[in-house]
């Protein structure tokens, strides 16, 4: 929802619309009632103006899609640096190792493609997902044991 109120936010900019504090309180109620749906009660104005509260839409804007990509970024370097293969294992880590020595010196796209992560392709989030389903197998185990 963050990421949707963000991209929303930055789309009314680029079209020209003024942004004032009501347009974008009536923008985050509208999201409010979109993701929760009859799940959430509003009750009086202020749910509207949460948005002001949350420091990374003025401070660091795009702050949830960096850190997904972040996330996605880490989940795939980890699967390889965590790979039964050792091969696979001393490659990943000399790549990532290569990245955290590498500075600026590159576009931080193709310093992540160096590592081995390209964050156009399908493996790159797959390895998120395997990290979750992973978890989520761990703790069924550990619930069908109780």
């Amino acid at each position: 929802m963050f990421a949707d109120y963000e991209w929303q936010a930055h789309k009314m900019v680029e079209q020209g619309q003024p942004i004032t504090a009501e347009v974008l309180s009536e923008l985050y109620t509208g999201l409010l009632k979109e993701y929760y749906g009859e799940n959430l009660t509003l009750e009086g104005d202020l749910y509207g103006s949460t948005w002001a509260r949350i420091s990374h839409f003025y401070g660091s804007p795009y702050y949830v899609y960096k850190y997904a990509t972040c996330f996605a970024s880490s989940a795939k370097l980890v699967k390889e640096i965590t790979s039964y293969d050792e091969q696979t294992r001393v490659a990943a880590l000399d790549r990532y190792l290569t990245l955290l020595k590498s500075g600026g010196n590159d576009y931080p796209m193709e310093q992540l493609r160096k590592a081995g992560v390209d964050l156009t392709e399908p493996a790159t989030f797959q390895a998120v997902i395997d990290h979750l389903d992973d978890l989520v197998t761990r703790l069924e185990t550990e619930l069908a044991k109780l």
